[in-house]
C-alpha cells in the first residue's frame, strides 16, 4: 500500500496542480495558498481516498502533521469497522 504522504503528494499535484517543488513535509496547506474552498474541496478527495479527512480548523498544519493524523485516523476507522464486524 502506498504511503499516506505520497498518496497526499500525488493528490496535490495531479488534483490541485501544486508544484512538487513546493510540496515537503514542513509546508503548511496555508504556504501552498490554500483557500476555504479549496481546503473543503481536498477534504472531499481526501474522505474519497481515505475515508477520513483533516479537521477544517488546522490550516496551520504541516503536510507531514496531515499524514501523521490520516495515518491514525485511518488506523482508528480500520479498528473500528473490524470491531464492528466482529459483533454481528
Amino acid at each position: 500500500m502506498e504511503h499516506v504522504y505520497d498518496v497526499m503528494t500525488r493528490l496535490l499535484t495531479e488534483h490541485f496542480g501544486v508544484p512538487e517543488d513546493q510540496i515537503r513535509p514542513d509546508a503548511t496547506f496555508e504556504a501552498l495558498e490554500f483557500d476555504s474552498l479549496a481546503r473543503l474541496e481536498l477534504g472531499m478527495v481526501l474522505a474519497d481516498t481515505f475515508g477520513v479527512s483533516l479537521p477544517e480548523d488546522r490550516v496551520d498544519m504541516t503536510l507531514a502533521e496531515a499524514a501523521e493524523y490520516l495515518t491514525a485516523a485511518v488506523g482508528a476507522a480500520e479498528a473500528a469497522e473490524c470491531l464492528q464486524k466482529s459483533v454481528q
